[in-house]
């Protein structure tokens, strides 16, 4: 008699879950039983809401060992000293494709809003680490774009424009802290003539000394990181993409003397580069962020394959012109730039609304796919959810309307 009461209670717990997340979200929702250890636990339910299974955080809590905390609209995800917490953070935001981050100058205290403290660019690199990005070299990123190589997930390549001096006072310290390696596309002229007026640039000797850690060096041309006049009335453009006007003559330059004009820059660029510091291989990136056809054709003809804009977004192999995130300004929250390179260079992911609720694992937020259901202070965090940031296992027995959690143990 016992059993068949027992049941009966099984049932209508069951009944209940369903009924309350059918009548909350109008779509009828599925429950399962929750199973772990080898163990089916009769009290705890895993329900399905269209195609996604939601599990209780605090079957989560007694399954994995970790602490479960809610508050508001954020739940806390945490580590616990406990032998069963083994949960590892470990998000797949893209695969087989490189976010590039842009900065320029850091300094203490910033003297320009595109500048950053050491202590902001130290922020933005924990978060990156925190959440699973993966640095990779300007080499590696070279053999991935040209050459078939591959890369990890959530692949991050470092960038810093204008060969300032604090890359080398204060960047390099902090990256070979975490032992992340960074690229710095300089102005070479500016390293070849030290009596040039502004702040300070990096020297051949403080570049050899980097790269034999593992920083590399390329190129922001020779001497074209500015802008020129383009008409007699003295109207400003990159002068790298336009043909420019000489004053003198009372005339703009012909094509043959524009395109000389850039493949010479260019060029000398390229050969003080190997000259100095041994470079096998052409890097460039567009002072602006501007070039025309007629400049990429330029640099394919003097082997330079490999460019860069500042155009936000995601590398691939079928565009060696490629995109950059900046993250070098002090109105850029870290947590934001995560969000933007979690989106693939976007700043907001078009494909889902965002959730009003927010859900952290060891402090860092975690994206969210699929927003987590609350009922009545409940929380339900979806299985996806788990796997995808955490690697964690499960089946689901459709035949036995069970779902089953696998430890690791």
């Amino acid at each position: 008699m016992w059993m068949k009461r027992a049941a009966v209670a099984l049932l209508l717990l069951a009944v209940l879950c369903s009924t309350v997340f059918t009548e909350a979200d109008g779509a009828r929702a599925l429950s399962y039983r929750i199973e772990w250890e080898g163990k089916a636990r009769e009290d705890r339910f895993a329900v399905q809401i269209g195609d996604e299974w939601y599990i209780p955080t605090d079957v989560l809590a007694h399954a994995y060992g970790i602490k479960v905390q809610a508050r508001g609209n954020e739940l806390q995800l945490s580590s616990t000293a406990n032998g069963e917490s083994h949960w590892n953070y470990e998000p797949i935001h893209y695969r087989d494709e490189v976010i590039t981050v842009m900065y320029h100058n850091i300094e203490k205290n910033p003297s320009h809003m595109t500048f950053i403290s050491p202590d902001q660019l130290e922020d933005q690199l924990q978060h990156m680490l925190n959440d699973n990005f993966h640095f990779i070299t300007m080499e590696q990123y070279i053999h991935f774009m040209l050459h078939g190589g591959t890369v990890p997930p959530n692949a991050v390549l470092l960038t810093f424009d204008d060969g300032y001096e604090s890359f080398y006072t204060e960047v390099y310290p902090i990256l070979l802290k975490y032992r992340i390696t960074a690229t710095n596309f300089v102005i070479v002229s500016s390293i070849d003539n030290r009596k040039q007026i502004g702040r300070p640039k990096l020297t051949w000797e403080q570049m050899r000394e980097m790269k034999q850690h593992g920083m590399s060096f390329y190129s922001h041309t020779y001497d074209s990181h500015a802008y020129a006049s383009i008409d007699q009335r003295g109207k400003q453009r990159p002068m790298l993409t336009r043909h420019l006007y000489i004053a003198k003559e009372q005339r703009l330059e012909t094509d043959k003397e524009y395109i000389a004009r850039i493949k010479r820059d260019l060029g000398t660029a390229e050969l003080r580069l190997k000259e100095m510091l041994g470079n096998n291989q052409s890097v460039l990136a567009f002072p602006y962020g501007a070039y025309t056809q007629d400049v990429l054709k330029a640099c394919r003809e003097l082997g330079i394959h490999i460019t860069f804009m500042v155009k936000p977004g995601i590398n691939q192999r079928s565009k060696l012109n490629g995109y950059r995130i900046n993250a070098g300004n002090q109105q850029i929250h870290s947590a934001d730039l995560i969000e933007q390179m979690r989106n693939r260079g976007l700043r907001t992911k078009l494909s889902r609304a965002k959730s009003p609720y927010v859900v952290k694992w060891n402090g860092t937020a975690l994206g969210l796919e699929r927003t987590p259901i609350v009922k009545n202070g409940k929380w339900y965090l979806p299985l996806s959810l788990i796997r995808d940031s955490f690697g964690l296992h499960f089946q689901i027995d459709s035949s036995l309307q069970k779902i089953r959690l696998f430890t690791g143990k």
